[in-house]
């Protein structure tokens, strides 16, 4: 839920590889001192693709990232009381304050996920820590309690998913408009931020700017595990690199936003996972408009699920038939009321773009599709 509540079946990748390395270490830490177990999370990669452009429009390119970075802290909270989240164990003051990421704008470097209880799968920014607590920029004691389990990951950013010399190979350019764009979508204010790699020109020295400003760095602009992100490829050929990184264990909590007055309520939602996920069992309809999408007797009455091809330029929209005088009830594509679509996938690396017809923001609690 991070983020959100302040400022966050086809091919639809040419290439998607993921492999996992064993996950569970054994070592002795002196000499003739006991083993130890050191439980890591299974790593791996994916490969994200690219498709270079046929128009001079450029194509556009929708990824998750599906894997996170590696945890730093594992362990069990002792107390929980508003922003504070008291440890099991002892940090070093500041060591995941917030840090001057973009320009003099403090951004969160880390964040934390809730892996156990209530709310399994809830993730919250850190905005600081002293000894003994982390301090969350929102309140989570209404969701998780003393004695969950938690992890804390470093933020993935601009730099760490496409290197800070640009060492994935996108397109660069002396401004915006010449070089390949990273297009990041804001769910709360319905807006898009621009990245884009500047490599030369008169002035504002080179390097990760956005469209707002070509000398600020933006090299550690925050790019969040469950956001979808957006890449506009300008120039003719693809472009294939490794996420390197841990797989996500457990349930997510995503949180998708209701229409408001800025925008028609649009999220873009990243597949965190390294594995498709079937829409029969992606637990986004629940019944309750609430908790999950809101159905309908046809697809203009309901929320949409809608997947982007990236080869054909187009999408394909599903929602969830709730009912009506023919077609049965289930998920159904915009072409068909009456074939099931519930085994249609969400594919690995692929964002599900949900625009949402009614008010009110819910937590997608994103299952797990595969086994530990």
């Amino acid at each position: 839920m991070q983020k959100a509540n302040h400022a966050r079946g086809l091919r639809f990748l040419s290439k998607l590889a993921f492999i996992t390395t064993v996950g569970l270490i054994s070592a002795a830490i002196a000499y003739q001192a006991p083993a130890q177990t050191v439980v890591t999370d299974p790593v791996g990669f994916i490969t994200l693709t690219a498709t270079g452009a046929t128009t001079t429009a450029g194509l556009y390119n929708l990824w998750s990232l599906g894997m996170t970075q590696v945890p730093v802290l594992r362990g069990l909270t002792t107390q929980i009381t508003g922003k504070q989240v008291t440890l099991d164990q002892a940090l070093s003051p500041g060591q995941y304050n917030e840090s001057n990421t973009v320009g003099s704008t403090k951004d969160p470097s880390y964040f934390v996920e809730f892996t156990s209880g209530p709310n399994a799968g809830l993730m919250d920014d850190i905005v600081s820590n002293d000894t003994a607590a982390i301090y969350t920029a929102n309140d989570d004691s209404a969701y998780e309690a003393a004695g969950v389990t938690y992890k804390i990951y470093p933020h993935w950013t601009i730099g760490t998913v496409f290197g800070p010399q640009n060492q994935v190979g996108l397109l660069g350019g002396t401004s915006g408009s010449l070089a390949d764009d990273v297009i990041v979508w804001n769910p709360l204010t319905q807006t898009t931020v621009t990245y884009y790699y500047k490599n030369g020109g008169l002035s504002g020295g080179t390097g990760w700017r956005s469209s707002t400003s070509a000398s600020i760095n933006t090299s550690n602009a925050v790019l969040y595990v469950d956001q979808g992100i957006q890449v506009q490829r300008k120039t003719s050929g693809n472009i294939s690199f490794l996420l390197v990184g841990a797989v996500k264990l457990s349930n997510t909590l995503s949180v998708i936003v209701g229409t408001n007055s800025v925008g028609s309520g649009f999220t873009f939602a990243g597949n965190v996972f390294p594995a498709g996920i079937a829409l029969g069992s992606s637990g986004l309809y629940t019944g309750n408009n609430t908790t999950g999408l809101n159905g309908g007797t046809s697809g203009s009455l309901a929320d949409d699920v809608i997947l982007w091809n990236p080869a054909t330029q187009t999408t394909t929209t599903y929602y969830y038939k709730n009912g009506g005088l023919s077609g049965g009830t289930g998920w159904r594509s915009s072409t068909s009321a009456s074939i099931d679509a519930s085994t249609n996938q969400i594919p690995l690396g692929a964002v599900a773009q949900i625009q949402r017809k009614v008010k009110g923001q819910f937590n997608w609690t994103m299952t797990q599709p595969f086994v530990q």
